[in-house]
């Protein structure tokens, strides 16, 4: 049985509203420092889960971590879109902090790209 198994609905359940609530405070704050510290965490659990996977010796037991695996990945997959949209938002109200002055540009947006196609 791995530590953290997101077979087990509860497990479940109590990463989703987690992982929510990241979402919503780091909105709050307009910082990308939260969905960050969570896609650590979940990278984190994904490499846990690989190393109990190098051990496994029942079938049974492959066939929950490689489940757990693919949630983990899904959940990676998630909390780097949100970071990226956090992101966004903390660049768009620094902007908005500055005001109208004229200053020298310093760091450009480069996900720019990456947000006219989304």
């Amino acid at each position: 049985m791995p530590l953290i198994d997101f077979t087990q609905p509860y497990y479940l359940i109590a990463a989703v509203v987690v992982f929510v609530l990241c979402i919503y405070l780091g909105r709050n704050q307009k910082t990308n420092t939260v969905p960050c510290l969570m896609l650590l965490v979940f990278l984190a659990i994904i490499a846990g889960h690989t190393i109990e996977l190098t051990s496994a010796l029942s079938a049974n037991f492959v066939s929950t971590l490689a489940k757990n695996i693919i949630i983990d990945e899904a959940f990676i997959f998630a909390s780097f879109l949100s970071f990226l949209w956090l992101d966004k938002i903390q660049i768009d109200s620094n902007k908005k902090k500055k005001g109208k002055k004229k200053a020298e540009p310093t760091i450009k947006d480069g996900l720019d790209f990456l947000w006219k196609k989304v």
